[in-house]
């Protein structure tokens, strides 16, 4: 099937059926509208958009109050089974469009065979259908994450994965360090000013090169798995600690002349570590993992398509 042109042929039957026919806006192919009846329609083959077309609920809002769309799906061989919506296959899509043009000529009222959806309100923006937001289950602990901006059918489609999807957080240490000081040898001065800003694993040691400045402090999914951090925040400190003072830890060439000899020392000057203070608070990354053929990871915030795996630590990219 082509769906470009099963759009063409769809849009058609609508039409000629007295219906106000829209374009979708990228989850759906089509709107129609006919009175306070409003039907949405996708026309694909693809695993992932029928199970999120089939899953969701569309509402618009009329002039007589929210209205719940019918769902129609034009697939000639489904990937999947679907609960909620109507489907025209093959045989059914041509049976609908001999009875149409049938109907057309004649000049009768033409009736799509549509299987009705019970209605509900719910406020929403006038004049277009839109698609809840899958159901959420109940609240788990409240923790300090980013947020979890994809679906995991989403998660699916990035990283072409079919399969079962399972939300976990992956904690990270967001630490803040200061550096402060200097040594003075004959003429030189040696600085050991820094201030650092950063995030490291919880689970491997490895920095996450992204910030926390967008974390939010809220109840995560009910079902989600929450990783325990392996790395304490002494770990973690003294990691930070080494790191600083080696990168801090300057060799000075220093001369001096004795008659018409020059010499030349090398000195080492490493900062005190006693000047250095370090703060870090834990944070979690969201993680669709899929598991399907083999196993992927997607960062939920992100969408980024993770390369280290889970067991193993993850990498943020």
């Amino acid at each position: 099937m082509i769906p470009r042109r099963a759009c063409d042929v769809v849009r058609w039957i609508f039409s000629a059926a007295s219906y106000e026919v829209d374009d979708g806006d990228g989850a759906i192919d089509l709107s129609a509208f006919r009175d306070d009846e409003c039907v949405v329609i996708l026309c694909s083959e693809d695993t992932a958009q029928i199970e999120e077309f089939d899953r969701l609920k569309y509402r618009v809002s009329l002039e007589n109050g929210p209205v719940l769309c019918k769902k129609l799906l034009i697939s000639f061989t489904p990937p999947v089974q679907v609960q909620s919506c109507t489907v025209w296959n093959e045989r059914e899509l041509s049976e609908v469009v001999a009875t149409t043009i049938g109907s057309y000529i004649r000049g009768d009222t033409v009736s799509l065979p549509l299987t009705p959806s019970a209605e509900a309100a719910a406020p929403h923006l006038a004049g277009r259908p839109y698609a809840e937001p899958e159901p959420e289950p109940e609240p788990g602990l409240e923790i300090p994450h980013l947020p979890v901006m994809i679906t995991g059918s989403r998660a699916q489609a990035i990283c072409g994965v079919k399969g079962t999807t399972t939300l976990r957080f992956i904690p990270y240490w967001a630490y803040q360090a200061e550096s402060h000081g200097e040594k003075i040898y004959k003429t030189h001065i040696i600085s050991f000013e820094r201030e650092e800003n950063g995030v490291v694993s919880a689970v491997n040691g490895l920095k996450g090169d992204f910030t926390a400045e967008i974390t939010e402090m809220k109840a995560v999914p009910g079902d989600a798995d929450i990783l325990p951090p392996k790395l304490s925040k002494n770990d973690i400190k003294e990691k930070i600690l080494s790191t600083l003072v080696e990168e801090l830890s300057q060799t000075v060439r220093i001369s001096q002349c004795e008659g018409d000899t020059i010499f030349y020392e090398d000195r080492d000057f490493s900062p005190n570590p006693e000047n250095i203070t370090i703060s870090a608070e834990i944070i979690y990354v969201p993680v669709w993992q899929v598991r399907g053929n083999r196993i992927a990871e997607v960062n939920a915030f992100t969408g980024d398509i993770l390369e280290m795996p889970m067991d193993d630590g993850v990498e943020v990219l």
